[in-house]
């Protein structure tokens, strides 16, 4: 295996560096192990081939559903962040509008960590 972490930036946690494209990677897994086993002139190796394909496809499903939920995320985060803008810019009810700020802010927050996860898993 090679050392690709002595190329990241030492302010990145290597915990983060493990899950980046998480996905990706399985695909990349998965072609070796269809590779060690071709041909598949055994049972053995039949069999390990056609797990290595179901895995694949399970893991096509689960990219696909994560994408589509990115895209819903990111939506909801544009939608939260322009509620933000319109309540900076409404000077009527400064005290109430500035409530709605305090709520709303740190939930923007967590969603745009929650999709940054997301997105480092694909």
């Amino acid at each position: 295996m090679s050392n690709s972490s002595a190329h990241t930036a030492p302010s990145i946690p290597s915990q983060y560096l493990e899950r980046t494209l998480t996905l990706s990677r399985q695909s990349d897994l998965l072609a070796d192990l269809i590779r060690i086993t071709f041909p598949a002139d055994t049972p053995t190796k039949l069999s390990v081939q056609e797990l290595a394909y179901q895995l694949d496809a399970l893991r096509n499903d689960a990219q696909g559903i994560a994408q589509e939920s990115c895209a819903d995320l990111l939506r909801v985060s544009a939608g939260l962040g322009a509620v933000l803008r319109l309540l900076d810019y409404d000077s009527e009810d400064v005290e109430d509008n500035h409530g709605l700020h305090c709520l709303l802010t740190p939930l923007k927050q967590q969603l745009d960590a929650a999709l940054n996860r997301v997105q480092g898993l694909l």
